[in-house]
């Protein structure tokens, strides 16, 4: 029964960030599991100088696990960058997967608008599912809800299809 949307904006400090925890806490209310997959076009590193793992890949190592009874993370140097449904694919064991960013996906969305910063809407007509907004944003043809009504946002997302994953 997995759902995937897609929550993007345009730039920084549109609100993605804060809408995706709300989402997070009010689908976990409703006993759901949740993944989330954030896009970072600036590149980004989660190995820090001095630890065991940083070492590893420091001396050569391709891909590095760190396991724990409570958390798994795999980082793993790559030629190009991992197309969206193959990390979807890892994740399908989930309720929702919540995407932050990735404007150019093929996904449903809920795009975050925010006046000062956002110059319109980018997602075309046939993949929004509703504008997350603070202030009116002129629309006749799309749904727009208040960027922190997390429950209304979250009764569209359980609306929506289930993901077909591609194979």
């Amino acid at each position: 029964m997995t759902k995937v949307i897609n929550v993007m904006g345009q730039g920084s400090n549109v609100g993605k960030t804060d809408l995706m925890e709300g989402l997070i806490q009010e689908l976990k209310t409703r006993g759901l599991s949740v993944a989330t997959v954030k896009h970072d076009v600036h590149g980004f590193d989660i190995d820090h100088k001095g630890k065991d793992t940083y070492r590893h890949r420091e001396a050569g190592a391709e891909t590095v696990i760190i396991s724990s009874k409570k958390r798994f993370a795999m980082i793993k140097e790559v030629e190009e960058e991992i197309k969206l449904n193959d990390i979807l694919k890892l994740l399908k064991d989930k309720d929702i997967i919540l995407v932050e960013g990735y404007k150019k996906s093929p996904l449903r969305k809920i795009e975050v608008y925010r006046e000062g910063f956002s110059e319109g809407i980018l997602t075309p007509e046939h993949l929004l599912i509703a504008i997350a907004s603070k202030t009116e944003v002129l629309s006749e043809s799309h749904l727009v809800i208040d960027k922190e009504d997390y429950k209304s946002l979250a009764d569209l997302i359980m609306q929506e299809k289930e993901f077909e994953f591609e194979e």
